[in-house]
């Protein structure tokens, strides 16, 4: 499969996923997903983009879907979201309206020059990847950061609160009922460990500043901040 085969593979499975999130989709799952993204992811991000990016900073959210969790943010920084799919920027529209700049395009080749933006973050993106994939996404990342210019990557691991209730219910509703139910799309590469998450920004290039799983998020979530080089490296 060629890399633009792959590409509207990828589009096409999101543009369903989030056509059936414009149609309410799982009522029950997205339900109490929302609550969950609202009350304690969102509260996450908030903590972290004040804590490590400043005031007024020009911020990628690449792989933003719904963007429910950007609510509060878009007042402190000036966020681009960009997502591959056109429903689910349709939904982001709704969700923040008039904040920042919303841009359809894959985090395989992101449309921005080099060096364009201060920081760039993103939710439950990495672990929809395979490990090769994840590297091209980092180093795409990392261009079009400017030297210094921070990353902050929220990546579910292995070993994580939802996740283990998630493939829980997957059993149950999939193994038990044969209902052949899918909450979400596939995490072919959860983290494995705090190591994984280092080698995995290390190799694309970027400088671990910290690596936290805690209560913050009620242990969801491995976060992890890492940082651009500001001197000049050969790519």
């Amino acid at each position: 499969m060629t890399s633009a085969e792959k590409e509207q593979v990828i589009k096409r499975d999101w543009e369903i996923y989030w056509a059936d999130k414009e149609r309410a989709g799982n009522a029950v799952y997205d339900f109490f997903a929302g609550i969950y993204r609202r009350l304690v992811v969102k509260k996450s991000l908030n903590h972290f983009v004040k804590k490590y990016f400043s005031r007024g900073m020009k911020v990628l959210h690449a792989g933003c879907g719904s963007g429910q969790v950007d609510v509060d943010i878009s007042e402190f920084i000036d966020i681009t979201a960009l997502d591959i799919s056109t429903n689910a920027l349709s939904i982001y529209k709704r969700t923040n309206r008039g904040a920042g700049k919303i841009v359809q395009g894959t985090i395989f080749d992101l449309p921005f020059p080099d060096t364009t933006f201060d920081g760039l973050y993103n939710l439950g993106v990495l672990e929809h990847f395979s490990q090769d994939d994840i590297r091209k996404i980092l180093l795409e990342c990392k261009r079009v950061l400017k030297p210094g210019g921070r990353a902050i990557l929220f990546w579910p691991p292995t070993f994580g609160f939802t996740v283990l209730v998630l493939d829980s219910a997957h059993f149950v509703l999939n193994k038990i009922f044969r209902m052949k139910i899918n909450l979400h799309p596939a995490e072919i590469t959860r983290l494995r460990s705090r190591q994984h998450a280092i080698d995995s920004l290390e190799e694309a290039g970027f400088e671990i500043v910290k690596c936290y799983f805690g209560p913050r998020d009620l242990f969801t979530q491995v976060v992890v901040v890492a940082d651009k080089p500001r001197h000049h490296e050969s790519e």
